[in-house]
């Protein structure tokens, strides 16, 4: 499914914060009583109110020191150093390419792949990433986490490194570390046709090439499809 990106959007305390999105149907002033009574909109783009990524930190045995959330320890449990001899990536390593990628969905590029993977090479020194070695990472998943639909969290002693060997997570645990937040109804979950028209040629697609004043890319809105192109 897409995923919706609101990297600008900060939520007040009261939760009411939004951008409003007046082109996605039905729109109670498009709406017809007899053919589309159950009207919604307008359409309102809410921030999650979390981090998308606490910094990580291991121990002399390469466990984690404590309760971790977010991208930086799901790269770290999942990405392998195989150019570094089948090892796991350092913490410092999963930090970095952690912030790197949250950077690139804030100012509005794709997130394929080949976009992850190159991050990965140039923090790890070496040809790492999804689909390497004994890597478990996946584009559907790290995008899941940078646009707050899913969280991902890894309990303390949670060993990355074994006898000298990077140690993955088998299916089942990498699923149960992922969790729905409680914030999740916030956020964009049904996406007829009129949201890929208003991403392409509408108000969501405004949002997403908004600039600063000195033409920076700073979006409101990041639409992505589940394999990491942008939807616009």
């Amino acid at each position: 499914m897409p995923f919706v990106c609101t990297p600008r959007v900060l939520n007040s305390n009261d939760g009411r914060v939004s951008v409003q999105i007046t082109d996605l149907f039905p729109h109670k002033t498009q709406s017809n009583a007899v053919l589309t009574p159950n009207f919604q909109g307008p359409q309102y783009l809410y921030a999650h109110g979390r981090d998308l990524t606490e910094t990580v930190v291991l121990d002399v045995n390469f466990a984690t020191t404590a309760d971790f959330e977010g991208l930086a320890v799901y790269l770290l449990t999942t990405i392998e150093d195989d150019a570094g001899g089948s090892i796991a990536i350092t913490a410092d390593m999963a930090n970095d390419s952690a912030t790197d990628i949250i950077a690139r969905m804030e100012s509005g590029y794709s997130l394929t792949e080949t976009d992850i993977n190159t991050i990965i090479t140039a923090r790890t020194g070496g040809a790492n990433g999804i689909g390497v070695g004994n890597s478990t990472a996946t584009v559907l998943e790290i995008l899941q986490i940078v646009s707050g639909y899913k969280t991902y969290a890894v309990s303390a002693g949670t060993d990355v490194q074994n006898g000298g060997a990077f140690v993955p997570l088998n299916a089942n645990a990498q699923a149960n570390n992922f969790s729905t937040p409680y914030d999740s109804s916030k956020l964009i979950t049904s996406f007829s046709s009129s949201f890929y028209l208003s991403a392409r040629k509408g108000q969501l697609k405004t949002a997403q090439k908004r600039t600063d004043s000195n033409g920076n890319p700073a979006p409101y809105a990041v639409c992505y499809t589940d394999t990491g192109a942008l939807i616009q």
